[in-house]
């Protein structure tokens, strides 16, 4: 059995806009963007509801690989995935994109506005993972784990399976408004298996990168007449959130060997963000998305 120990101490400033003045802009690749209008498009009202903003980061994951007999595993821990470092950037890219929807001329709610509906205060919120203050989930088909992060604890809404705008559609008919809810995934650290066989050897082995990858983003919509437009952004792989999120450090290994029958190696890394670089990632990211809704939105009035 593997055990590891690791102290680690991360003085986080978060400001409103946790973005540094360095900020690059990010821009998304439009052939991976899919629009779709299912019962009508994102422009049937002039007044929005944006409920909430959800990011989501892996927080902790694994992987094998296999040549032969032998066989490699490795497992990544995220450390400095601070509560308030991650609602804060929640929070920004919710508010740029309420400002920017105003800008061009709608008139916008917020969960302020309708927190006092019944629907919205009796609404069966996430459950928190003691670990992070916030709930985690999984996904994208192989074992990783999500910290989920909204603007502020009570707009952690959980969603029915028809999609977190669905559940508000009593008060998109009754107020006339068009839910908006954006949801975006990050992965980082990098971790990948190489397996190479030959005539007289397998060799297995996993390498750690530590870009920040935008997985890709939903834009779920909710309009009066009962319709669910959403905006797909598929995976960007090439054109990174972040080229180096934080530091990768390798903090234990154990590795049997038995000649001539097989080899395992199972190793244990640990990834300490750096803060500017991983809020500058998602904040880039997030404002070109913010860009990107309301671009469709102009073109479907």
């Amino acid at each position: 059995m593997r055990k590891f120990a690791l102290c680690v101490s991360l003085a986080v400033a978060v400001t409103a806009n946790a973005q540094s003045p360095a900020m690059k802009p990010f821009e998304l690749n439009m052939d991976r963007v899919k629009v779709s209008t299912f019962g009508g498009n994102f422009a049937q009202t002039k007044s929005y509801l944006i409920p909430t903003y959800t990011i989501q980061v892996s927080s902790l994951g694994s992987v094998w690989a296999k040549a032969g007999r032998t066989k490699a595993h490795a497992k990544y821990y995220v450390y400095g995935l601070d509560k308030a470092l991650l609602q804060g950037i929640s929070k920004t890219l919710q508010d740029d994109l309420v400002t920017k929807m105003r800008a061009a001329g709608y008139s916008v709610l917020t969960y302020e506005d309708v927190k006092s509906e019944p629907d919205v205060s009796s609404h069966t919120l996430l459950k928190v993972d003691s670990r992070y203050g916030l709930p985690t989930g999984g996904g994208l088909g192989m074992p990783v784990t999500f910290v989920i992060a909204n603007p502020t604890d009570v707009q952690a809404f959980d969603s029915p399976i028809q999609g977190p705008a669905w559940w508000l559609r009593g008060i998109s008919k009754a107020k006339d408004l068009t839910v908006v809810v954006p949801e975006l995934t990050f992965t980082t650290p990098q971790m990948f298996g190489e397996a190479s066989s030959t005539s007289h050897a397998d060799s297995a082995g996993i390498s750690t990168d530590p870009r920040m990858i935008f997985e890709g983003a939903k834009i779920y919509g909710g309009n009066p007449k009962g319709g669910q437009p959403a905006i797909q952004i598929q995976k960007h792989g090439q054109r990174t959130a972040a080229d180096v999120a934080g530091k990768i450090t390798k903090v234990s290994e154990d590795r049997t060997t038995v000649s001539h029958v097989f080899e395992t190696t199972a190793d244990d890394y640990v990834m300490q963000l750096d803060p500017t670089a991983f809020g500058d990632g998602i904040l880039r990211v997030g404002f070109a998305v913010n860009d990107m809704i309301v671009a469709e939105i102009k073109k479907e009035k």
